[in-house]
C-alpha cells in the first residue's frame, strides 16, 4: 500500500519541549528540522513552548534555543516561549503570538 500525504498547507508547528529531559533534546532537533523541510510545512510558523519551567535543574527557553540553533531558522518564523502545562503559566503568551501570525505569511 502507497504512503500518501495530503496536499494540505499548514500554518503553524506547535513543538512542545521537555525542559527537565536533555537526552531527549537531540531527537528534538531532528525531528524539528525534518518538519521544517517538509513540503507541506514549508511557510509554517514555529511556536515551541519550553515546559516544565517549574521544575528544579530545566533548561531555560534560552538554552533549548541555543541547543535548537533556532536563530539559523530563517524560512519560518518562530518563538520560543518558557511555559507550565499543569498551571497555566506561559500558554496564553505563546498562544496570543500564534493568533498574531495568522494570516501572516
Amino acid at each position: 500500500m502507497a504512503h500518501s500525504i495530503c496536499s494540505l498547507r499548514f500554518q503553524f508547528i506547535i513543538l512542545v519541549v521537555d525542559s527537565i529531559d536533555r537526552e531527549r533534546l537531540a531527537i528534538t532537533k531532528e525531528e524539528l528540522y525534518r518538519m521544517l523541510a517538509h513540503e507541506d510545512l514549508r511557510k509554517a510558523a514555529v511556536l515551541i513552548f519550553a515546559n516544565k519551567q517549574d521544575m528544579k535543574g530545566c533548561m531555560t527557553a534560552a538554552e533549548i534555543s541555543k541547543y535548537l540553533t533556532l536563530s539559523s531558522i530563517k524560512d519560518h518564523p518562530w518563538h520560543i516561549q518558557s511555559c507550565c502545562a499543569l498551571t497555566g503559566e506561559g500558554l496564553c503568551q505563546g498562544l496570543e503570538w500564534m493568533t498574531s501570525r495568522i494570516g501572516v505569511r
